[in-house]
């Protein structure tokens, strides 16, 4: 009996091993600064949709933004310069990846804050799935519902 425990629990913390290695890995590749090139969205609905994200901020406003992600604090930025702005700005975030959630095996949290790191959302997160990610590209995805219509949002991002 005390062997079957044993080796449970080894099996278990190797597991968590793993996982933990992949999210550093993942970390240090974020590390940096990155463009928000474009984003995609794959739906079978026809029309236009003004959709927002990260604290109703337009995706016209947003594409074209430059972030950067410091990995040693979890901390990171994103300028809004776009013409398509209201608000432009530098908006600070709080960021990390979780452990699998909802079904998604890897996803990235950001956290708005202010200079100071307070949250300026009453401590609400937006998680979306890291669906791709290496030394030059990361892509995210989210799924937004829009007048009863589901729609995949695709954030495509270069180093």
């Amino acid at each position: 009996m005390k062997n079957i425990v044993l080796i449970s629990l080894c099996v278990i913390l190797t597991a968590c091993g793993a996982s933990d290695g992949i999210t550093r890995s993942a970390k240090k590749m974020i590390n940096g600064k990155w463009l928000l090139k474009n984003i995609d969205y794959e739906t079978n609905a026809k029309g236009t949709f003004n959709i927002t994200i990260l604290d109703k901020i337009s995706t016209q406003c947003i594409e074209g933004s430059h972030w950067e992600f410091i990995a040693n604090n979890h901390s990171g930025n994103y300028e809004l310069s776009n013409d398509a702005c209201t608000e432009k700005g530098i908006k600070n975030f709080i960021w990390s990846i979780p452990t699998e959630m909802y079904g998604l095996e890897y996803s990235i949290m950001l956290k708005p804050v202010n200079k100071k790191m307070k949250s300026t959302t009453n401590d609400k997160a937006y998680r979306m799935q890291l669906s791709e990610l290496d030394t030059a590209t990361m892509v995210w995805t989210y799924d937004v519902t829009i007048e009863g219509k589901n729609l995949l949002l695709k954030l495509n991002f270069v180093k």
